[in-house]
Parts: C-alpha cells; structure tokens; sequence
C-alpha cells in the first residue's frame, strides 16, 4: 500500500528492508499538482479515513481545489474581458450618435446663464480611484451614461477580490495551520510558502480594472467636458497621482514575476493618467506638469525597449506605445480598442475552457493553457515563478508537461 500512495514522494524512506517503519522523516515540501486522489487498489474505497496517508490525501486535496480555482478564475475573466471591449463600444458609438447641435438653444440667454454658474462650480477629480469614478457618476447621474461601465466595474473589483492570493484554498489552509499552531503554544514560524499561489488572474484583472478607469476618465473629458456651443460645461480638475501610483505597484510586481506584458500595460496607462491630467491638474504647477510629461515619454521609451525585446508576448502592444507617445505630444486622447492580439489571447482562454485547448505544467508544476490546437508555438515565463512555459514547433519547453488532470476540469 506504501508504494501504491508513493510514499517515497513525501517522506525520507530507510533502505533497511528490515526495519519495522521504512520512514524516517518528512520531506521539507512536495511538488505541487503531483499528487491525486487514490483509491484502495482492492476494494477501490477513499483511503482519506487511514492516518499513515493523512498527509498525502490533503495534499491531493489541496491540488485538486487548486485546479477547480484555475479552471473558475479563467472561466469568470473571459466574460469580464469581453464585456467590458463591449461597453467601450457602446460609449464611443454615444458619442459619434450625439450631433453637436442636439441641446436646445431657443433661449440662449438662460443657456449663457447655465453655463456661467457651472463654470464657477468647478469639479474636482481625485482621491481613491473608486471616489474619482463616484464623483464622475454623480456628475453624470441625470442620463445615467456611465451605468453599465460602472457595473462592470463593480464586477471586476468583485473578482479582483476573489482572486487575491489571500482567497485561494492553499493561503486558507496556510493561515488555519498558522493560527492553530499559535494556539497550541508553537512559536517556530512556517518557512515553506506555499509555492501553487496563482497571480496570473490577478495581474489580468489589475489591468482590465485600470483599463476602465481610463475609459470613464477619458469618456468623461472628451464627452462632458464640451457644450452644445464647444464651451466648457465643467471647470473640473484632475488629481490622479493615485493612479500613478498603483501603475507603478503593477509595473514593479511584474517585474518581479518576469510578465513583460503587464509591465508594459502599467507603463502604458501611467503615461496615459498623465496625458489625462495635463492641462487639468488640480495641484502640479506648469513646470511641474511638464516635468511629469517628460517622465512619461522616458516611460514609453522604456515600454517599446520591452516590447522589442519580448515581442512574442507583447504582441500588438508597441502601437498602443505610439498612440501613448502621439497623446502626451498633440493633447489628442484615444478611446482604447482591444487589439487583435489581445482578442486572440482572450479568445484562446475562451477556447480552453471549450475543450479546444490544452493544460499544461511549467517545470515547477504551475499550470497554463495553449489555445488554438493546444501545441505550444511560443515561448513566455510562467507567472508564477518565471520559468519558461509555452514551447515552439509543437514542442513544449524543456520541464513543461502535459497537465492531463485539467483536462477533466475544463470540460
């Protein structure tokens, strides 16, 4: 039954055949998503009840509610990826639909009137991202424009939260062991961390969130910022060095994690923060703000040098560079589309979880998708650990196995 439950995996084994108990003590940690649920080779019954396996069972158990994680987080983001291409759509074709001359101006004396009280109501623009997005749709309430977009937003921070590394199964059971060893007494810390914390979601639905934000903001200037007449309806001002802010936590945690994309994406949308802000801002003087403007071209010089460097995984991103570039030189802002690379990567997720797509492991056990036949033609890094996934010519990289056991789960 010791080689059926493959002991060897989790325990140091004695090689005296003789000796009453073959284990001599606990492997310091198991590689994730190698163990399964096994049966008894005789009566085929869970074996979970049988206290020499104890271990091994739960870290089946911990594999298999990390697998179901993956294959849900996946399945959630699709539709979010999707929708929110949609509502931008819808807010520019608002746009195009709305003639310049729809306001009424038979009594231009009340308008001049209207106009004149807004623009000593100046609107200001800041704080926590959430506020800065409440206090545009409070702006806005009467035709209700940002609606859906804010919906989705809600649906999205939603799922930010929900994937956090804090709410996957092995980080609950983590902090259960933690506290339960504080109360018996225990005072030796954990040092194993759990290495099957997945963060690839997470870094997906950091940049879709900072993505709509930009489409309220940029929506909001370019739509409600005119008048029927080409006034100015709202003397508002921006503040955005919150955004900043956690552009820059985006592009220093993907750094870290060797995801070229999501570094280029954070200093992308620092760049396109600041382009918002110019001529708005609340606080920086001109010399200030030009100061910023300079910053960001370094920034953009910094995201084509990526995009050069990793183009098979930042595929179609150096023209949102040169759009980036275009707006901080002409005050010209652009309402995102996704590119057909992106639509391609969504569509391929979309796929996976069809069938029409393959799971596979990195060399450290993480697992990943390839759309389209499920054969690996290029190579990236895991953004789990950094380890190359992927693969060219049909041929996975070196370490990179076929996760068969997903399989089941993404049909």
């Amino acid at each position: 039954m010791d080689g059926h439950m493959e002991m060897s995996k989790y325990y140091v084994m004695s090689n005296d055949t003789d000796a009453k108990e073959p284990v001599i003590a606990l492997k310091s940690s198991s590689i994730p998503f190698t163990s399964e649920l096994k049966n008894c080779p005789m009566c085929r019954k869970p074996l979970r009840d049988i206290n020499r396996y104890g271990r091994i069972v739960r870290r089946a158990w911990i594999d298999e509610a990390t697998k179901k994680f993956i294959v849900w987080a996946n399945a959630q983001f699709v539709p979010l990826a999707a929708r929110m291409g949609q509502v931008e759509a819808r807010l520019r074709d608002s746009v195009s639909r709305t003639p310049a001359m729809n306001t009424p101006t038979s009594q231009p004396a009340e308008l001049s009137s209207a106009f004149g009280r807004l623009s000593l109501e100046p609107l200001l623009v800041a704080g926590p991202r959430n506020e800065q997005i409440n206090i545009i749709c409070k702006a806005q309430h009467k035709n209700n424009r940002y609606r859906d977009i804010s919906l989705l937003r809600t649906n999205i921070s939603r799922f930010l939260r929900d994937v956090d590394e804090a709410e996957q199964p092995i980080s609950r059971i983590h902090a259960l062991v933690e506290d339960a060893r504080k109360r018996r007494g225990v005072t030796t810390e954990l040092t194993d961390i759990p290495s099957v914390l997945q963060v690839r979601n997470r870094f997906l639905a950091t940049v879709l969130i900072l993505r709509c934000d930009y489409a309220i903001l940029c929506d909001f200037i370019t739509h409600r910022g005119k008048g029927a007449s080409g006034g100015t309806l709202h003397n508002f001002h921006l503040d955005l060095v919150v955004n900043r802010e956690d552009c820059e936590k985006l592009v220093t945690e993907s750094q870290s994690r060797h995801q070229p994309a999501q570094e280029v994406e954070g200093l992308l949308y620092w760049a396109r923060f600041v382009a918002l802000e110019r001529g708005r801002s609340a606080k920086l003087s001109e010399v200030d703000m030009n100061a910023l403007v300079d910053r960001a071209r370094n920034q953009l010089q910094s995201a084509r040098h990526i995009c050069n460097a990793y183009r098979g995984q930042t595929a179609g991103m150096l023209e949102e560079v040169s759009e980036a570039e275009k707006m901080l030189r002409d005050a010209t802002f652009y309402a995102l589309v996704t590119n057909e690379e992106k639509a391609a990567v969504y569509a391929a997720m979309a796929q996976s979880l069809r069938g029409t797509g393959h799971w596979y492991h990195c060399v450290n056990g993480h697992p990943f998708t390839v759309g389209e036949c499920g054969m690996p033609m290029q190579t990236a890094r895991c953004p789990e650990c950094g380890a190359a996934v992927g693969g060219n010519n049909h041929q996975p990289a070196a370490g990179v196995t076929l996760a068969a056991d997903f399989e089941e789960f993404g049909r």
